[in-house]
């Protein structure tokens, strides 16, 4: 079971690079992505998929630096990588300075079975 989860995950991984790269097709700018890896309650998954919908993306929307927000879900496993992409790392940790990031993963606490994981990329490639 553990090999499938790390495989599911890899190719999350590479999965998400690549939308991010795509997303993020700004020539004149180089671009950032926040990726948060969750691990939630399999019971409440739509539930909490509303609220990422409904609460966390208009948030994103009105954050400085903001260029889009993808959700990306295996409802079979209760897993979730949210990918925030920002016109630079330095928006990035301002918002995570001004409480925001925090807020918005506060949001979901009662669906998470382990501590969410927070990683940061810089967007290398962009087509």
């Amino acid at each position: 079971m553990r090999g499938k989860v790390s495989i599911f995950l890899m190719v999350c991984i590479v999965v998400s690079l690549c939308v991010v790269a795509i997303l993020a097709n700004n020539e004149d700018k180089p671009a950032f992505a926040r990726l948060t890896i969750t691990q939630s309650k399999i019971e409440s998954f739509d539930e909490m998929v509303k609220l990422y919908g409904e609460s966390v993306v208009p948030a994103a929307k009105s954050q400085n630096g903001y260029l889009g927000i993808l959700l990306l879900t295996d409802r079979t496993t209760g897993k979730a990588i949210s990918i925030a992409l920002w016109e630079s790392e330095e928006d990035a940790i301002a918002n995570e300075k001004s409480g925001y990031y925090q807020e918005q993963v506060g949001k979901f606490k009662d669906y998470f079975t382990a501590p969410p994981v927070r990683e940061g990329y810089e967007v290398s490639v962009k087509d």
